[in-house]
């Protein structure tokens, strides 16, 4: 078999099931020597329609041309009918188009026996625990598993003799967590009372209902045996673990990936559906485990989820904080790399963006690439993505995420994914996504009002004397030292970097002598000699009333720390000289540091020897 380039399509990939498909689909390419481009959003959100158009906009991406196969999660993008888009867009494809889990017409299926294995779910139920008055949850009926897992409930309650009130004992649900009162209040409300049993089309529903029903004061099993389909994770870590049905996704991966080889190679007449087999998983919330052994079972487990959760929320407080302060493009996306790269789950992150907002014309020809392990890169590009550029995705799995904030999008990332991940991507994930496309339009709308330029100006410079205020020298600073953690820094390599603490000496009493007007030109004219001195590279701020920090570089080991200090010693001699009315001096303490890390230990020690150099001023005086 040749060589081939896949494209998968897929939505909410932050959840469990979506990310044994990405996982799944990550190793069989890599296993078979394919390049696999995955189209997806992190989430989907309900309510928001805007979002959800820019979330579409990554469908379009796509040059359906360039693959030799396509899978769909079709029933991940059902929100808002965005699968509908999807299904428009593929349509154009010359590829076999393969739908996962969910039957779609014209494309090849491979999808999971949710008749038959929701019919021996049933079965277990009436067989083995005795239950004859049984309610079912149904999904959304615009998905065809839908169907088939009421079908395979009926098949077994006919065969038992059960008789049904498609009324009174079927709630008609939605596949997500958010109806569990509704659907709690609906079997509580029945004539007759609760059921026996409820046996739920997927798991969110279940778990949404137990844990309804166990506010109105019922317990699973105790009261009511419930039951979902799909295995995700959550059911596992419920109190009771839940009873559910679980189906292998990476024989439906392996499937989906077998039909495309084989409509290539012709083998065989290939069959439209293939349908992969499931099992049944037998635990508490059915009674079939013990509860007391699955409480103990779940004690270290429910410890790191709640560890997990968090340390997520720190992670999400973190990332606000870091964004509020962004008033530059380039700084929104170098932050994202770097909180990209910290996560350790990704061998490359690039980020395609339309040109800076630039001609529609243009809109994605020419590009500012951000690559996380080397050096920002500014490239002409073809949609979606360079020749070149398109050499380093070859024989990887690559997610493509959209920049958006609500329907109007700026671009995109491109997420080259590691092997033996567990989670590629998660709540962190999809906040990051968020914040970069919500800083990004804030961005937009300052420059649009001619307000960016004057703010950035107003956040970082003194405005008495034009040097960097403290905001400004810290964000200086640290990008003299960001190499230390992957990025571009602007050090000099072999360079000592001394950071000084300067003070003007006599300033209140020019104030209080000649005004405040005389005390500020002193103060300008200190900044202007400590200007004179610097070098390039070389930086300086005020950081209070008559505080200076500076920061200079030395290129010998052996030189002498003390040069700067002597050399603005004269420099501030001279300039007080051209005062008539008064003069004027400073103290200045140095200190050396190594890393980013001893910055404020170094300012400390600078103001220590500051203090000192100002009591040996005072005692010749």
């Amino acid at each position: 078999m040749f060589s081939m380039r896949l494209a998968l399509f897929i939505g909410n990939c932050i959840q469990s099931y979506e990310n044994e498909v990405i996982s799944a689909m990550h190793r069989i390419s890599r296993a078979r020597g394919y390049t696999l481009d995955v189209f997806a959003n992190c989430v989907v959100p309900d309510g928001d329609y805007l979002h959800i158009e820019g979330l579409k906009k990554v469908f379009t991406l796509s040059n359906l041309r360039n693959y030799d196969g396509i899978i769909s999660c079709d029933d991940t993008l059902h929100n808002y009918e965005m699968n509908l888009d999807l299904r428009k867009h593929l349509g154009g494809a010359s590829c076999p188009v393969v739908c996962l889990r969910n039957s779609v017409e014209g494309c090849y299926n491979v999808v999971f026996d949710d008749r038959q294995e929701m019919y021996n779910m049933t079965k277990h139920i009436i067989n083995d625990h005795g239950a004859k008055d049984i309610g079912f949850v149904t999904g959304s009926f615009d998905l065809d598993d839908t169907t088939n897992r009421l079908s395979g409930f009926m098949d077994a309650m006919l065969e038992a003799g059960l008789i049904i009130d498609e009324e009174k004992d079927i709630f008609h649900g939605n596949y997500w967590i958010n109806q569990g009162d509704e659907t709690a209040e609906f079997f509580i409300s029945r004539e007759k009372g609760l059921p026996e049993a409820i046996i739920c089309s997927n798991d969110y529903m279940a778990i949404a209902l137990i844990d309804s029903l166990k506010k109105r004061g019922f317990m699973c099993p105790e009261d009511v045996i419930i039951t979902g389909l799909d295995n995700v994770p959550e059911g596992n870590e419920n109190i009771p673990m839940l009873t559910t049905i679980d189906f292998d996704v990476n024989d439906m991966c392996a499937a989906a990936v077998d039909i495309v080889e084989q409509y290539h190679v012709n083998l065989t007449r290939l069959k439209r559906k293939k349908h992969i087999r499931g099992k049944c998983i037998y635990r508490s919330s059915c009674g079939c485990m013990n509860l007391n052994e699955v409480l103990i079972q779940n004690y270290e487990m429910m410890r790191d989820i709640i560890t997990e959760k968090h340390n997520n929320a720190v992670q999400c407080v973190h990332m606000n904080m870091q964004f509020g302060s962004v008033l530059d493009t380039n700084e929104c996306i170098r932050r994202a790399m770097k909180l990209f790269r910290n996560t350790n789950r990704y061998s490359h992150v690039y980020a395609i963006l339309k040109n800076q907002l630039y001609a529609e014309a243009e809109e994605y020809k020419k590009v500012v690439l951000h690559d996380t392990p080397s050096n920002n890169l500014e490239v002409s590009i073809d949609y979606p993505i360079s020749k070149s550029r398109d050499k380093e995705l070859e024989g990887n799995t690559n997610v493509f995420f959209p920049i958006n904030c609500q329907d109007e999008l700026y671009g995109y990332f491109v997420i080259q994914i590691k092997d033996d991940i567990p989670q590629f991507f998660d709540v962190v994930t999809s906040q990051l996504l968020i914040m970069v496309g919500n800083t990004l339009k804030k961005l937009e709308l300052l420059s649009l009002q001619g307000e960016l330029e004057d703010i950035k100006v107003l956040y970082q410079q003194d405005p008495l004397t034009g040097l960097y205020n403290r905001r400004g020298f810290e964000n200086r600073i640290r990008a003299l030292y960001e190499n230390e953690h992957g990025d571009e820094s602007t050090l000099p390599e072999n360079f000592r970097v001394v950071i000084s603490s300067i003070d003007v000496d006599g300033l209140k009493t020019i104030n209080d002598n000649f005004g405040h007007y005389e005390g500020d030109r002193a103060i300008k004219a200190v900044a202007n000699c400590i200007r004179e001195v610097l070098q390039e590279n070389e930086f300086a701020a005020r950081i209070g009333g008559d505080e200076f920090c500076a920061t200079f570089l030395l290129s010998d080991e052996d030189e002498d720390i003390n040069i700067f200090r002597d050399k603005l010693y004269a420099e501030v001699k001279k300039t007080s000289a051209r005062f008539t009315k008064y003069s004027f001096g400073i103290s200045v303490g140095l200190a050396e540091i190594s890393s980013y890390r001893h910055i404020l230990e170094g300012m400390k020690e600078a103001d220590k020897d500051m203090y000192r150099e100002k009591k040996l001023h005072h005692e010749k005086m």
